[in-house]
Formats: structure tokens, sequence, C-alpha cells
């Protein structure tokens, strides 16, 4: 079964893959936006830039790419600042759909941090355990926008585990007028008491005027079942 699923998987187009393999799961998606981002030195926002991953992706796409890269845990930042310069501004603030101070939930695997406890299904969470809790500062992006003049971004990233609707609707002023292409994590299995559907995000970006261009290779379960996949959007009234 398991080479059934593999096979059937891999004449779509994708792998079944680790998160680990960093470079696999985004290869299609990288593709893509260096297709439709031909300038070397486009506007980046990474938000939930956890340990500078996505810089490391989009330093290898762009020679000279402007990276606003936002993590709100300590000591993910702590090693966020070795990427800082004058193109890589690093601040350690989260968003979301209104400016307030809130908990965040800090588990053992600090890529699945959130602002949202497990849920209750063990099956996927069990190996998800919470050492700590901080709290965090959280703004609007469109207010950091306005306050930094930054007058368009090429690309914004949101990989905040399930809460990418709440960043979505503290970003809509931007969103219409000032973002080309958006890449958003959808989680598909309940690690967490919230996550974002497909139809969540939907419907604040299509009638905005965003539609999907391309996805990520899927991550799976041991069960075969998606647990994850990047989306990659495009606005079309800015085309």
């Amino acid at each position: 079964m398991k080479k059934l699923i593999q096979k059937i998987v891999n004449l779509s187009g994708y792998a079944i893959t680790k998160k680990k393999n960093f470079e696999k799961i985004y290869r299609t998606l990288d593709d893509s936006i260096k297709k439709i981002i031909i300038k070397e030195n486009p506007v980046i926002f990474d938000v939930g830039a956890h340990e500078g991953e996505t810089i490391k992706r989009f330093l290898k796409i762009y020679t000279n790419p402007k990276i606003y890269s936002f993590e709100p845990q300590k000591k993910c930042f702590q090693k966020l600042k070795s990427y800082k310069n004058k193109d890589c501004i690093i601040e350690n603030i989260a968003f979301g759909e209104k400016k307030e101070v809130k908990s965040i939930f800090i588990y053992k695997d600090s890529s699945t941090s959130s602002l949202y406890n497990l849920s209750k299904n063990t099956k996927y969470n069990k190996d998800l355990n919470v050492e700590s809790e901080e709290t965090i500062n959280i703004e609007t992006l469109d207010n950091y926008v306005k306050k930094n003049n930054i007058s368009f971004i090429d690309l914004l990233k949101i990989d905040t585990q399930g809460h990418e609707k709440k960043v979505l609707e503290g970003a809509l002023e931007t969103l219409k007028k000032k973002i080309f292409l958006l890449e958003v994590e959808l989680i598909f299995v309940d690690y967490y008491d919230k996550k974002n559907s497909f139809y969540d995000l939907e419907s604040i970006l299509k009638p905005i005027g965003f539609e999907l261009y391309s996805l990520s290779t899927p991550t799976f379960s041991k069960i075969h079942r998606i647990k994850w996949i990047d989306a990659l959007y495009i606005n079309k009234t800015l085309k």
C-alpha cells in the first residue's frame, strides 16, 4: 500500500518526504516564485521566521533580497540575529488581527510553537510537549507597513502554526494594494485546538483578488494523510 501511494503521489508531480528535507519540499514553490519575481532584489516579509530557514531559502533564489523577518520566540530570535544586516531586518514580534499582548506555547520542537494549545487528538500531538509559555507582542502587519513606510512587498510568507488567518485579517489593506505574492502554510491534521482550513483562507483572499498559483510538496503522516502544505497565491490585481 505504501509503495502504491508513493507511486500515485510521484505521478502527480510530488514526492512523499519528511519536513526536514527542506529543499525538496519547497523546490516546486521556489521555481514558481523565481519565475514570477524575476528581479534580484525583491522585498520579502518572513512572518514566522523561526531560526532562519526561510532566509536561507531566499538567499539561494535571489542575489540581493531585502528581507524582513519576524519571530516572537526568544530563543529562536537570538539565533535569527546572526542574519541581521542592512538587507535583513529582524523583529521580535508577531502579527495578528489587532495590537495586543498574548502568551505563546513553546513546544519541545520550537518549529511547532503556537499561540494555540494542543488539540485533544493525541494521535497527532503525542510528540508535542509544552515546555514553557512566553508573553509576546502582537502587531498588525498593516500598522507595521505604515510605520516603516514600506511601499511594496513582492512576497509575504506566513508560517504561524494555526494563526495564519489572524495575520491575514490584520493585513487586508496591505494585501489589496502592496503584496504581489503570498506563501501561506495550511495544516490538515489536528495539532492545535484551532487551525485554518483552505476555505478559511480562500474566504479572505479570493474577494480581494488573490488566486492559488502553486503548492509545495506535501508532507504526509505515517498513515499517509497530508499533514501540511504551503500554498502560493498571486494577486491578480497587481499583475
